[in-house]
């Protein structure tokens, strides 16, 4: 059985690319374990997501997913014998309701997956990675909007910290893998065609599926994708924000180059985070939830 796993911060367009993968081909999960949103919901909060994969990462995270964990804490999860355990029934639930649904590969996707990385590469075995990418400041100002922020009090700096990490997490515990490809959510929306083409090309490829059949299954694709997803919508250039760091413009640029060079050479240290950077985002969680506390 072939997994193929969505990885992207929040906002970023995972949930688009995973119903592109449904579409495609994948099983995602029994219709009462599928998270989905209201599609209504102008907010789009983002859907796709199989329950017991995030009730699991909610465990990983200690329920908070707004400051990163350490990766070697992650990593000491998965040799816990009651996470592991958990963890790879999981994996066998989805083996197995994909074998009776007639289908050889399934997809997972979880906006938290950047963070619980670590303990989940020491548990997939192979699995097939599509990374999403997206202008760090409309990642921002999405999120915002799903927690009721208001984007003229946004702290751009705190998002770009934590976007940071999330695609750093994804380039360094992905290096070794080469079955992976990087979808631009701006190139997705701008182009459906050619970009549903492309990653139909490479999940045929991944899996070892015949051409025959690629336009019917680009066809299923290309209506799924709208412009009028696209609200949040940066007019700078990420260099143009006073409040970027060298690093991550720098990063920005280096994810744009993987769209075409998947296997272009990752040096983490070209792009590290600055001393402090954790307990900054520590600083700004207190704020919130203090700030939410008084509005209920």
């Amino acid at each position: 059985m072939r997994n193929i796993i969505v990885l992207g911060i929040m906002r970023s367009g995972t949930s688009l690319t995973a119903e592109l993968v449904r579409l495609w081909g994948a099983y995602s999960g029994g219709e009462n374990n599928l998270w989905k949103s209201d599609r209504n919901d102008l907010r789009g909060y983002g859907y796709m997501e199989y329950i017991p994969l995030q009730k699991l990462n909610d465990e990983l995270l200690d329920q908070n997913d707004r400051v990163p964990p350490a990766p070697k804490q992650m990593e000491e999860r998965a040799l816990d014998p009651v996470f592991r355990e958990k963890a790879m029934s999981l994996i066998q639930e989805m083996d197995e309701q994909a074998g009776n649904n007639s289908f050889d590969t399934w997809v997972w996707k979880d906006a938290r997956l950047p963070l619980t990385l670590p303990f989940w590469v020491k548990i997939w075995e192979d699995p097939i990675y599509i990374i999403t990418i997206r202008h760090p400041a409309e990642v921002a100002l999405s999120s915002a909007q799903t927690e009721d922020l208001d984007p003229n009090d946004l702290p751009f700096s705190a998002g770009l910290i934590y976007w940071q990490y999330c695609m750093l997490n994804i380039l360094a515990f992905t290096r070794e893998n080469h079955k992976k490809v990087f979808v631009a959510y701006d190139q997705l929306l701008d182009d459906p065609v050619l970009e549903c083409t492309r990653l139909c090309q490479f999940l045929d490829e991944q899996s070892g599926n015949s051409i025959e059949g690629s336009q019917e299954r680009i066809a299923a694709m290309v209506p799924q994708v709208a412009r009028n997803q696209r609200h949040h919508q940066y007019g700078k250039a990420l260099a143009e924000m006073e409040q970027s760091t060298r690093e991550q413009r720098a990063l920005y640029n280096f994810l744009r180059v993987k769209i075409r060079y998947p296997e272009e050479a990752f040096r983490e240290e070209d792009f590290s985070l600055y001393p402090g950077w954790k307990e900054y985002l520590q600083a700004m969680d207190m704020l919130l939830t203090l700030s939410q506390s008084y509005k209920e």
